[in-house]
């Protein structure tokens, strides 16, 4: 195997955006770039240079669709990973390149090795703000408890989180991961989709008020540059960037520049 270059990361990741684009576009799937992805694209024109993956996201009807229709092996490296497929265990979708291999420090999940794109389904959200964040902090909770059933039990930040985690991650891997992941679904489609004039991601919805934006606007789209390339995104990324980082032009201290802390390989003498 060959390590990769944070370079040889962006790389690959970016082949992968090409060629999802692609599949989108044949199939009349709408799609939209999301998350730092989307900030990156707006601030630096491309990745954010301390970034090592791609967020995107779909409208609801449009990501199970996806999941029906991507083939089992896309352009023979690209494989879907869903927890409706049986090959994830999370409640959103990734793309992937097989041929690479990956080793994160923090966690380990037998469907989580190799480099990726991540898919998030949009579902519908209440316009009344209360109603809106006892969803996302439902949802937080939830989320929490499923990421500890892949967490790392001797790898912690502080003594503290060393000490108190290996006894909560008993107790989520007891409970089960599909336990969370179908309290996770069953709140994001309180709200249908189609019936809907707020929108928002839930299932890995991090920044839980911010996410909500206008249907007429979210599906409204504009093009932005990113690496060269034109990609989607919704007509209302400045007020969504804002939601989610406040004042996104300007750049995070140093020590909150967060990476995944992994590394990449490619597998054999595929270098694709």
């Amino acid at each position: 195997m060959k390590e990769l270059s944070s370079k040889d990361v962006k790389k690959v990741e970016l082949d992968i955006l090409i060629n999802f684009d692609r599949f989108c576009k044949k199939n009349k799937l709408r799609y939209y770039l999301a998350g730092g992805t989307l900030l990156g694209a707006i601030r630096h024109k491309g990745f954010i240079p301390w970034d090592d993956d791609i967020d995107v996201c779909m409208p609801r009807p449009d990501f199970e669709k996806l999941i029906k229709i991507f083939p089992d092996k896309y352009e023979n490296k690209y494989i879907l990973k869903s927890i409706k497929r049986d090959n994830f265990l999370y409640p959103f979708a990734k793309i992937i390149n097989n041929k690479t291999k990956i080793d994160c420090e923090y966690t380990e999940n037998e469907f989580e090795n190799n480099l990726w794109i991540d898919i998030f389904p949009v579902d519908g959200l209440p316009k009344n703000d209360d109603e809106l964040k006892k969803i996302y902090n439902k949802v937080d909770f939830y989320r929490t408890l499923l990421i500890l059933n892949f967490a790392k039990i001797n790898k912690a930040k502080t003594l503290l989180k060393k000490i108190i985690k290996p006894f909560v991650i008993i107790i989520a891997r007891l409970i089960g991961v599909n336990f969370f992941i179908r309290k996770i679904e069953d709140i994001a489609l309180t709200y249908d989709y189609d019936k809907s004039d707020y929108v928002g991601a839930i299932t890995w919805g991090l920044y839980g008020i911010g996410e909500r934006m206008k249907k007429v606007e979210f599906e409204k789209v504009v093009y932005v540059d990113f690496e060269g390339y034109k990609f989607p995104t919704f007509s209302c990324w400045d007020s969504y960037l804002k939601g989610l980082y406040k004042n996104y032009m300007e750049l995070p201290p140093i020590e909150k520049r967060k990476t995944h802390n992994m590394k990449a390989y490619y597998i054999g003498d595929a270098e694709e």
